[in-house]
């Protein structure tokens, strides 16, 4: 078990290391500004177990395995590069798509429906549909992908969870404490904040805003991956 003088000054630190901006945090706020609520919490799921395999590698001796070999570290290295990359095309298609949308509407379109709510001329749009598993397994498996194909969180349970581990004790029910408490903070972090950005959705239904979002994120997901790509294997 950890010392409670550890998890002290583990909590705050791995608290830092989940809210730090990164592929994850992209990930989950066009998902949930673009897609709404359950959908956002579907891919925080993803991203929480993605940390449950980083731990279950960890104490396999996987990732020690893929940190030594420049070989596996390259593979994972690149194959997580794609997904981002792939991601980020993916995202610039649907603002194409979106852009067509917008071309082929009226430029007041966007000002006349909220004129109309306003006025009590138009109702509010129904509740959406629940998610049906397909679904939900679909931005689950997202938000899993872009944090279990994620090197540098090899790196992280190698050199940031040993700093906090009893050398002494067995290294396996540490890394698996460890493991977990980062796995709940990414819960604790990511399900609030989808919530938060799904809640005010309706304020950036803008069709033009929905564009640029899907522009930005997808230069911002291709951005990461070349970054990824082209950092030190070892």
């Amino acid at each position: 078990m950890i010392s409670l003088e550890n998890l002290l000054l583990f909590v705050p630190m791995a608290a830092l290391l989940v809210m730090l901006p990164g592929p994850d945090f992209a990930l989950i706020a066009k998902i949930s500004l673009l897609n709404g609520r359950p959908q956002g919490q579907a891919a925080a799921c993803g991203v929480a177990l993605g940390i449950g395999v980083h731990t279950t590698a960890a104490m396999l001796g996987i990732s020690a395995i893929i940190a030594q070999s420049v070989l596996w570290f390259s593979i994972l290295k690149y194959v997580g590069a794609a997904y981002l990359i792939w991601l980020g095309i993916q995202a610039l298609r649907h603002g194409r798509q979106a852009s067509a949308a917008v071309v082929r509407v009226a430029p007041q379109a966007d000002d006349l429906k909220e004129h109309a709510l306003a006025h009590g001329l138009m109702k509010k749009p129904a509740a959406a549909p629940r998610l049906t598993g397909r679904q939900w397994w679909s931005f689950f498996r997202q938000g899993f992908l872009t944090n279990a194909l994620n090197p540098k969180a090899v790196i992280i349970f190698l050199t940031f969870l040993p700093q906090f581990m009893n050398p002494h004790a067995p290294l396996g029910p540490q890394l698996l404490e460890l493991g977990g408490i980062l796995s709940a903070l990414c819960l604790l972090w990511y399900v609030p904040l989808a919530y938060i950005l799904g809640r005010v959705r309706h304020i950036f239904e803008n069709s033009r805003f929905q564009l640029w979002l899907q522009r930005f994120t997808g230069f911002i997901f291709i951005a990461f991956g070349l970054k990824l790509a082209a950092a030190q294997s070892r």
